[in-house]
């Protein structure tokens, strides 16, 4: 399945952009106060004879409006569509969805902040499960969820750390984890040859050295690779100058060592100010991304006319990409878009058609819609997994013996005991700056299923 397109991008693209807005400050200072000690709540909370209560995170857009040029429409009303056509079609196993919903500004220090979200959900109302893009850089709130109230969360965005310390089967996602990217990413890179002879130097901020040095570096070593420094960057706050100085030392120490590749690690190592710092000092340089939507700079340069663009050839890892998914839909977002269409009267524009509202911004309605629905059904999936008795001691076996599952966005997933990261669909992209009007990912290897079979011998109860 070959193509373009930047993989994943309706839940990066917020992160990214909450990133761009605080993320260097929150990267020194550790993010939120750990949530504390909350007693649990009985096994089946929010679950009665005829409902189930269920959040629902609803993005401020507003908020972020000076950074994106981007939003998702009526999110509420979206999500609604997709509950009303699950309640009205038994809801799940006759339990209908009693919707919580909560909208939030997605940056650190506004109110209702993450930890207020998760006990207004989980302390206040009294809900089952979590369900949408909550946004949390420290994993504090996802954590307060899955881990101090025993609640489901099907999130965005997750780490390994923040599932590995959640009770199992209770914080997951339809996506995939970045150290689950990683994993992939080396492997891949190996195959392909595209290593050979080179010389690899890391560049990492504090966020990000321990998957560097954990994960990255012995695989390198393991298969041999030569390997040059490891510059992690200081950064402190929106001031980069000290960061700025720090690379100036590393570059010159790369130089030194034949490094002619270098590893970044993350959204704010790979950000456009470093980027064209290195590749002014070492113009032939071949970058390595280990965060898809690195390529979201890569197509700012190509905006601002930058050429030869700092970021063209630039290699990471992907999956299906939006076109590719909508253009060859899978059952379940055909039937999503058509749940929409028919509830509506309208037609959901697709990835390659841009429309946009009153005030200029691209409203990217496709992934509204491939999102709550997507939440929503995988949720359902499970829940009629367990069946009838639905607590969440069942809900957590269900998931242990899953196995395959079918998504909305892609055919290629698992779950099961241990791997609460469904998404196993990976291959190997360049970035080029022809592709597309602003330049996007293009397929260097085929699309496959990277899980290993690890969940296929899965056997449900």
């Amino acid at each position: 399945m070959a193509g373009t397109g930047i993989s994943r991008p309706s839940k990066w693209k917020v992160w990214f952009a909450a990133l761009v807005v605080v993320a260097l400050a929150l990267g020194a200072s550790g993010g939120v106060a750990a949530a504390g000690s909350t007693k649990l709540k009985d096994l089946g909370h929010g679950v009665s004879a005829k409902d189930i209560k269920v959040g629902i995170a609803i993005i401020n857009y507003d908020s972020i409006a000076e950074y994106v040029d981007f939003e998702r429409g009526d999110q509420e009303k979206t999500a609604q569509i997709f509950v009303d056509n699950i309640n009205k079609n038994g809801g799940v196993d006759g339990r209908m969805i009693d919707p919580v919903y909560k909208t939030y500004e997605p940056i650190p220090g506004r109110t209702p902040d993450p930890l207020a979200l998760c006990t207004s959900w989980t302390e206040d109302e009294g809900v089952f499960a979590v369900l949408g893009v909550f946004i949390d850089f420290s994993g504090q709130g996802q954590l307060c969820i899955a881990k101090e109230h025993n609640t489901i969360h099907i999130g965005h965005e997750l780490e390994d750390k923040w599932i590995e310390q959640s009770p199992g089967g209770l914080l997951l996602t339809p996506d995939t984890t970045k150290e689950t990217a990683v994993k992939v990413f080396v492997p891949l890179l190996l195959s392909s040859g595209k290593l050979k002879g080179k010389t690899v130097g890391f560049l990492t901020d504090q966020n990000a050295e321990g998957r560097v040095e954990d994960l990255v570096v012995p695989a390198l070593k393991k298969a041999k690779i030569k390997t040059g420094s490891t510059a992690v960057l200081s950064i402190t706050g929106t001031d980069t100058s000290a960061a700025q100085a720090q690379l100036d030392s590393f570059i010159e120490k790369w130089k030194s060592e034949g490094v002619n590749t270098i590893y970044m690690a993350g959204l704010t190592a790979s950000a456009k100010q470093f980027v064209e710092k290195i590749k002014q000092a070492m113009p032939n340089v071949l970058l390595l991304a280990d965060a898809s939507s690195t390529a979201e700079q890569a197509q700012d340069e190509v905006k601002a006319g930058k050429s030869p663009n700092p970021y063209e050839g630039m290699l990471g890892v992907i999956g299906e990409t939006s076109e590719e998914s909508w253009g060859s839909k899978t059952k379940l977002l055909q039937q999503c878009v058509d749940i929409y269409e028919k509830a509506t009267k309208t037609t959901v524009p697709g990835p390659d058609e841009v429309t946009t509202n009153a005030k200029g911004k691209t409203v990217e309605l496709y992934i509204a819609v491939t999102d709550f629905c997507g939440e929503l059904f995988m949720f359902r999936t499970i829940a009629e997994e367990v069946g009838p008795n639905l607590t969440i001691k069942n809900w957590q076996k269900a998931v242990d013996k899953f196995g395959k599952i079918e998504l909305v966005a892609t055919d290629i997933a698992s779950l099961c005991k241990g791997k609460y990261a469904a998404d196993d669909a990976f291959r190997l992209a360049a970035f080029d700056s022809a592709v597309g009007e602003d330049g996007d990912w293009k397929s260097v290897t085929p699309l496959k299923d990277a899980s290993g079979g690890r969940c296929t011998k899965a056997t449900k109860s």
